[in-house]
């Protein structure tokens, strides 16, 4: 039987390593090149928006910048105007819609410490802070902001006018401007210029003899013409109203031929200004700060009291009613009384001293201003066993009193006393009866060829009475000007050739 074979060709085995490619792989390359292609595209859209905002920014800070520099530009121009509203007032304005400034005042220079040597100019200067901001114009929520702050100083021109007769007052040593008797009694000594509008009454307490009153004041201008020094009551020459009319004649002939005086009439009577009432607030400048005037408590002792540039730097103070200054009292400035009979000056104690202020120098300028010392609206004293001294210029409104005292009283006065009535008592260990005084004198008389040649040494021999005055007023030769202010103004004034106060840049700092 016959069976037929299959041709190994008819059927062919198909290799299994042949590869077969997935279907859908094109799709995921597609899509995985357009994902690529949409995060490049994203990125650079994000990174063009981030440099324009970033723009933005910049441009903005810029703007910011430029708003604040416009507001110190024009800060400056305005505390250099008379119209300027002063320290108080915020100044601010638009630079352009979207673009803005404002500037504040403040009294000082932040950088200007208590140890520094030009620390007294601190109230002189001023800090000028100028913020300028910027708002996106798309979004006025965002904003930036950008600090400048100006340091300037008050450049000193000018002082508020004095009153016409203040050059009158202060030429003298000594002006009592009333005609009220005037009170003078040895041993005291005024140096300077004097004049005396009242009626002088000399030596009334002691020694109640003409003719020992002579001799005393005689030999008091023997000694000087000795070289034993000048201790006369007066100064060589004197200025003194009604001589040949009002004017005591004894008294007058006294004075020329017994201490070798001249006298003259006075040009002019000079009135005081007026008192200026209670000062209880002053400023430096127009626009600047005020400064509170502390009251003083009614009585002082173991106190030193001086300018503050930060709270008062021209060191005024006011009292009200009796202000009693007990011991070691030093008072640097000015002490003002209110406008009150009872507000009166009593030095009781030792150490006590009252020194007029040295303001600042005007601007180009080496003329040193004081404001007087003391402004008393009513009497004036220094009372038995005080020690004082006055440096300055005084203004008494009514009495000016050397109290009769003990030998321990001392006073001295360096500078101008300007008052209504003159009261300088003598002391109270000298007073003798007119009978101990003649007796002393015929006791000198007998011996003077043998013995002491000056009455006054003779009595200092005897009785221990100091020949040297210990109450004494003086001019002040140092070139100081005693300057009177109106308290209703501020203390330095624009110049009138200027448009209104000057300045000087001391210190500019950006992006604070």
């Amino acid at each position: 039987m016959w069976f037929l074979r299959p041709s190994p060709h008819r059927y062919r085995r198909v290799s299994s390593s042949r590869t077969y490619r997935p279907r859908g792989i094109a799709v995921v390359m597609i899509l995985g090149l357009l994902a690529i292609t949409i995060a490049v595209s994203y990125a650079t859209l994000r990174g063009q928006g981030t440099t324009t905002q970033l723009a933005r920014n910049n441009s903005r800070s810029l703007d910011a910048r430029a708003a604040s520099r416009s507001g110190i530009a024009a800060a400056l121009r305005k505390i250099s105007e008379n119209a300027w509203g002063g320290v108080s007032v915020t100044l601010q304005s638009n630079v352009t819609p979207s673009s803005w400034y404002v500037v504040t005042f403040t009294t000082g220079d932040a950088k200007l410490t208590s140890t520094d040597p030009s620390y007294s100019e601190y109230p002189y200067r001023l800090m000028i802070d100028s913020v300028g901001y910027a708002a996106d114009p798309l979004n006025t929520a965002v904003q930036s902001q950008y600090k400048s702050r100006c340091t300037v100083q008050l450049q000193r021109k000018q002082l508020v006018a004095e009153p016409a007769n203040w050059s009158t007052l202060i030429a003298n040593n000594v002006y009592q401007y009333s005609n009220n008797d005037a009170y003078v009694q040895f041993p005291v000594h005024i140096n300077g210029p004097t004049t005396l509008l009242g009626k002088l009454q000399f030596c009334t307490e002691y020694p109640g003899s003409s003719s020992v009153l002579d001799q005393y004041t005689g030999d008091l201008n023997l000694r000087r013409i000795a070289g034993k020094g000048d201790d006369r009551p007066f100064p060589p020459a004197m200025t003194i109203k009604g001589i040949a009319t009002s004017q005591d004649t004894p008294t007058m002939t006294r004075l020329t031929a017994k201490l070798g005086m001249v006298l003259t009439e006075p040009l002019i009577s000079a009135s005081p200004p007026s008192h200026p009432g209670t000062v209880s607030s002053y400023s430096l400048y127009p626009g600047g700060k005020t400064y509170t005037v502390p009251l003083l408590g009614s009585t002082l002792s173991n106190t030193t009291l001086a300018p503050d540039p930060l709270s008062n730097p021209l060191g005024i103070y006011r009292s009200h009613g009796t202000l009693t200054l007990q011991s070691n009292v030093n008072i640097t400035g000015t002490i003002v009384t209110d406008a009150s009979s009872s507000s009166d000056i009593q030095v009781t104690g030792t150490g006590v001293a009252l020194k007029a202020f040295s303001m600042p120098t005007l601007y180009g300028n080496s003329q040193v201003y004081q404001l007087p010392a003391v402004i008393d609206y009513a009497a004036l004293r220094m009372l038995s066993g005080s020690t004082a001294t006055i440096n300055g210029a005084a203004m008494c409104y009514d009495q000016f009193e050397l109290k009769q005292g003990n030998t321990a009283s001392t006073f001295a006065l360096t500078g101008n006393l300007i008052t209504n009535t003159l009261l300088l008592r003598g002391r109270s260990t000298w007073v003798q009866s007119s009978g101990t005084w003649t007796a002393d004198k015929t006791l000198f008389t007998l011996q003077m060829l043998v013995g002491i040649p000056y009455f006054p040494d003779f009595e200092a021999s005897g009785r221990g009475f100091t020949v040297k005055p210990a109450l004494t007023f003086s001019s002040d030769s140092s070139g100081v000007k005693p300057h009177w202010h109106d308290w209703t103004k501020a203390v330095y004034q624009p110049d009138p050739a200027d448009p209104g106060l000057r300045w000087e840049v001391v210190r500019w700092e950006e992006n604070l």
